[in-house]
């Protein structure tokens, strides 16, 4: 006994180092995972580890689909490619077998873990929040330093659901320890010193994990990270959906989602508004046009232009002028260094015109901002939801006036998605094999003439069409079943915690390629596994 409860604690602490990888680094991601199954091997107990995997037979088809996913060697160009590609799917397989074959973790050693994981989240925000206050950043992406920044934002879309589990439904805090560390990180965040009795310790451990939740909340906006943002809506709309055929009757739950519902309304009318405000021009502004510039010079005017901010970016141009005021402006070049197209969509986004007088207008910050390739004022706001909304418009503007998808992520995955279901429709059956999607893919881009043609390995950035561009219809069939089997099996044990958790990484999986990294996969193997079959769900409140 005492030496499966060495491994037992080694299983908690690289499963705890685990979390704490999953949003700081992909190489320490790796190392803990072969640590976590070298344990498992050496523990041995096979004769026990059976026995408790036969209580979890959804965990079994873990092991369905790694066969299933070997039809991919079929059409496979490179073996040595393929099975390398499969090599790095091995935590999909064995991590649901592994966690379900061990022993169960108890309280504590859930809580730890699931901390543990939430502090790593939370440090990488304010670390990521702290490079971005320091530097100059050209692309938003860029201040998610550690793992890609979808991936990222999926990560704090968990732990904002585990946060908020463990500020209102987590009922066996009775252990001081966590709440006596709330304690002294809030007495630090307040400059005042924090004395109560123990039972009282819980409360601290409360208010810091909500402060926690609403900072990761502000975070996701701040990184304009729409997909997590969306994610999160998601579930927010699953909760009421609960509360409304669940739990209306119970007076806590109707008020919470009472209050949650009328937030989920001011934001969408908010969003609304927004676009409203971005789409419609007002033409009462232009009954009268001016035909010349305040010098007596020629405008060029174009009602049916593309419209940004409220205004057709193409009335009032009168380039000679604006070239010949920015030039006195700034040392930068407006025909090599900065692009045109760049001032005069900023003076439209600030209401100015593209002439002499619009360009004199613009203080020393616009300029710079111009110079640095900025071309909406409203992108250099820190923090709002214009800042990642305006773009996904100005892209969906641009597409519809010429056809580019070009300045669009969400318009690329579009064109992605039809040139990958092209393909599977000449190659429904087996796919195109391992290791040949990404390629096969970007060939097709090519064969059709596509804008995006010039992207090689692109991929397709849905991961069912690339599992079924990798082995056939075969391969999502055998994951979707993976992935629902459990509520069949295990209906009685399914906690909201759990259901968050599937809303947020399947419905990435729409979007992204959520497995094809190292980030994603690890989030999705091993915490769907630690959800599902890690602890004795029957000693928490399902709910």
């Amino acid at each position: 006994m005492k030496r499966l409860q060495i491994h037992h604690s080694i299983y908690v602490l690289l499963t705890a180092a685990l979390c704490v990888a999953m949003p700081l680094s992909n190489y320490m991601m790796s190392m803990m995972l072969i640590f976590l199954m070298a344990n498992w091997l050496i523990e041995w107990d096979f004769k026990a580890k059976w026995k408790r995997l036969k209580e979890n037979r959804s965990a079994l088809l873990a092991l369905l689909f790694m066969m299933v996913f070997c039809l991919g060697f079929v059409r496979a160009d490179d073996f040595a490619v393929a099975l390398d590609y499969w090599v790095t799917k091995l935590p999909l397989f064995m991590a649901p077998v592994m966690v379900a074959s061990s022993q169960r973790l108890n309280h504590k050693e859930l809580n730890f873990i699931l901390f543990c994981y939430v502090l790593s989240v939370l440090f990488a925000t304010v670390y990521s929040t702290v490079y971005y206050v320091n530097h100059e950043v050209q692309d938003i992406r860029e201040i998610s330093v550690f793992i890609s920044h979808i991936r990222f934002s999926l990560c704090i879309d968990v732990a904002i659901v585990l946060l908020v589990y463990f500020a209102f439904k987590e009922k066996h805090w009775s252990n001081p320890a966590l709440g006596k560390f709330s304690a002294v990180v809030l007495s630090v965040l307040m400059f005042v010193p924090i004395w109560f009795k123990d039972k009282n310790w819980p409360v601290f451990g409360k208010i810091l994990a909500s402060m926690t939740c609403v900072w990761l909340i502000i975070y996701l906006f701040i990184a304009q990270t729409l997909t997590g943002i969306v994610l999160l809506l998601l579930v927010a709309v699953a909760y009421l959906l609960y509360v409304l055929f669940c739990h209306w009757k119970e007076k806590t739950y109707r008020w919470a989602a009472v209050g949650l519902f009328y937030l989920l309304a001011v934001f969408m009318v908010f969003v609304g508004s927004m676009t409203w405000r971005y789409f419609h021009v007002d033409k009462s502004r232009y009954l009268t046009i001016d035909t010349v510039t305040v010098n007596g010079n020629p405008y060029e005017n174009n009602m049916n232009s593309m419209v940004e901010n409220g205004s057709p970016i193409g009335m009032y141009v009168c380039e000679e002028e604006m070239e010949r005021a920015w030039a006195s402006r700034s040392d930068k070049d407006l025909s090599n260094a900065v692009d045109k197209a760049t001032l005069m969509r900023y003076l439209n986004s600030c209401h100015l015109r593209k002439d002499s007088a619009g360009v004199m207008a613009l203080s020393d910050g616009d300029v710079h901002n111009i110079e640095r390739g900025i071309a909406n004022v409203d992108y250099t706001s820190a923090f709002g939801i214009k800042r990642a909304l305006y773009p996904i418009f100005f892209s969906m503007e641009l597409y519809r006036c010429t056809g580019d998808v070009q300045n669009s992520t969400l318009l690329q995955r579009a064109e992605y998605m039809r040139a990958a279901w092209h393909l599977i429709q000449r190659n429904w059956g087996l796919g195109v094999g391992l290791g040949n999607h990404k390629t096969a893919v970007s060939e097709q881009l090519k064969q059709e003439g596509s804008c995006m043609c010039w992207k090689e390995r692109i991929g397709c950035h849905n991961q069912w069409l690339t599992f079924w561009l990798m082995g056939g219809v075969a391969v999502p069939l055998t994951f979707l079943v993976l992935l629902i089997y459990p509520f069949i099996e295990q209906k009685k044990k399914i906690t909201f915690v759990y259901v968050a958790f599937f809303i947020i990484l399947v419905g990435s999986m729409f979007t992204e390629d959520t497995l094809e990294t190292q980030a994603g996969l690890t989030l999705f193997a091993i915490m769907n596994s630690i959800l599902l079959y890690g602890f004795n769900l029957n000693h928490y409140e399902n709910s």
